[in-house]
């Protein structure tokens, strides 16, 4: 059985940003860790960043892979943010770090190449035409920034509401959005965030 380099080297990682802040922790730190390499850490990422990125799409992110329009959206929400809540002290830590190819950068670019994808498919599939490509760029890119920024404050403000209530907002919101793009009242078409 082959080892997964990259596994072992994030949940050393987790397990340091548990008693360290994440700035704080070196390479030499994860090596101690888990008996790695240097270069064996160098082969398989950039650097530290390039580390908390493969973390929170493989730890966090995992129902925001794969643009699945049939998945309820809320549910997949939900189960995000209890994620987020699971790795709080160590994106909390990670997040306090704003350099190039940081968490934050990254929290802020997946989800809209994400969303602009699940958009586009979900009208393509439900065969609607109605809204402009530039109007459905717009709103997602509007909604990405607010999910995110609001992501973000809920993590350094060490989550003051559920995450129910997080996603509920959240998704509440972007239907309220979507539901005028779509021009729904007339159509009477059932979207994603219902």
């Amino acid at each position: 059985m082959a080892l997964n380099i990259k596994s072992i080297l994030a949940d050393a990682l987790l397990e340091l940003c548990e008693t360290k802040e994440f700035k704080n922790i070196t390479i030499q730190n994860l090596q101690q860790k888990t008996g790695l390499s240097r270069s064996a850490f160098y082969n398989h990422f950039k650097d530290k960043n390039d580390l908390v990125q493969w973390i929170y799409y493989n730890y966090v992110l995992c129902n925001f892979k794969e643009v699945n329009i049939e998945a309820n959206y809320y549910e997949n929400l939900v189960a995000y943010y209890q994620l987020v809540e699971k790795y709080h002290r160590f994106l909390k830590s990670a997040l306090k770090v704003n350099e190039q190819n940081c968490l934050r950068e990254y929290m802020y670019a997946h989800p809209f190449e994400w969303e602009q994808k699940y958009h586009e498919k979900w009208c393509r599939e439900n065969q609607v035409n109605d809204s402009s490509e530039e109007e459905l760029q717009f709103f997602t890119k509007y909604h990405v920034l607010a999910s995110v920024g609001m992501t973000i404050d809920w993590i350094m403000e060490d989550m003051p509401i559920s995450s129910e209530l997080m996603a509920k907002r959240i998704a509440f919101l972007k239907q309220v959005g979507f539901s005028q793009i779509l021009n729904d009242q007339e159509q009477n078409i059932i979207h994603p965030y219902k």
